[in-house]
């Protein structure tokens, strides 16, 4: 077992999806699933239960888990202490901290990868999360440029440049299983949805706060029965939870939801556009510069 193995092992842990881990790597599923396979078989234990493509870990995965994200940690920690001592003649690479949503990973991903193919001096750092959780990391200044969904929460202290690229926002529908009584509904609103039971992603994502703000607006609170950042995980819920979810449209293409039926939602914010978000004041280097031009070319 080696360290990009132990890698892969952790990511498909921290998203409980082989897909999802696939995608915030850049690796396809082939190389996580004959990695882990490979992994199991030299430690001769099974890491992951797997159930309908949901990955929990074992009393061992588990194990190997908490030990593991240790020792990644300390040999990532090693590589920046050495890389930071320098010495003649040796080549630093530039970094960008890059925040961006899953969903534009997926949409952007030969943008991004065209960047990391054409600038090798450059260490793209990429940092997954919502909308409203990388503008935050912006103002902070623990990122150096986001691509990330409208509203501009911090206008004081970020710019947003709205994209005009092929991918120029999402559509948000609300998603629920064929057998609800709601799948008859060509299109919802939030006044449909308020005896239902939610599957809904957290306040760090836009659609996390739509859920609550709107539902407030209508006179009601959400029965949210589960909270998860990871969307397959959330599509996998709605049927053995009997909820609902809103989620944007577009990740219907590639989220796994048979037996889901995917509705419209009639309200004034039903669609987020896309913006480059960058830090007032801060300094844009060329790397950044050409990372925003390729990311333009979507």
């Amino acid at each position: 077992m080696n360290i990009q193995q132990l890698k892969y092992f952790i990511e498909i842990a921290d998203t409980h999806s082989m897909s999802a881990a696939a995608k915030n790597l850049f690796v396809t599923q082939p190389t996580l699933s004959v990695a882990l396979k490979k992994m199991e078989a030299e430690l001769q234990t099974t890491l992951f239960t797997n159930n309908k493509n949901i990955y929990q870990l074992t009393s061992s995965g588990l194990y190997l888990y908490e030990k593991g994200k240790t020792i990644v940690q300390q040999f990532d920690q090693l590589i920046l202490d050495v890389q930071s001592m320098g010495g003649q003649g040796d080549a630093k690479k530039n970094k960008i901290r890059l925040g961006i949503t899953t969903l534009f990973a997926v949409q952007f991903m030969k943008e991004l990868s065209h960047f990391l193919e054409t600038h090798p001096q450059v260490d793209l750092v990429i940092k997954q999360n919502g909308s409203h959780y990388l503008q935050e990391k912006i103002v902070q200044e623990e990122l150096d440029i986001g691509l990330v969904s409208y509203p501009n929460l911090f206008p004081d202290q970020i710019n947003f440049e709205a994209l005009d690229t092929t991918t120029r926002g999402y559509h948000v529908y609300v998603v629920v299983p064929e057998t609800s009584p709601l799948a008859v509904h060509e299109e919802l609103t939030f006044p449909d949805l308020k005896d239902q039971r939610f599957s809904s992603l957290t306040t760090n994502f836009m659609l996390g706060r739509l859920l609550l703000q709107r539902a407030s607006k209508f006179g009601f609170v959400p029965n949210i029965v589960l909270y998860n950042d990871d969307l397959q995980v959330l599509l996998h819920s709605l049927q053995k939870n009997e909820s609902i979810c809103i989620l944007p449209i577009e990740y219907r293409e590639v989220g796994k939801s048979e037996g889901l039926k995917w509705i419209p939602l009639k309200d004034k914010y039903n669609f987020f556009p896309i913006g480059i978000a960058l830090r007032k004041g801060a300094n844009i280097s060329t790397d950044i510069t050409d990372l925003i031009d390729i990311i333009k070319d979507n």
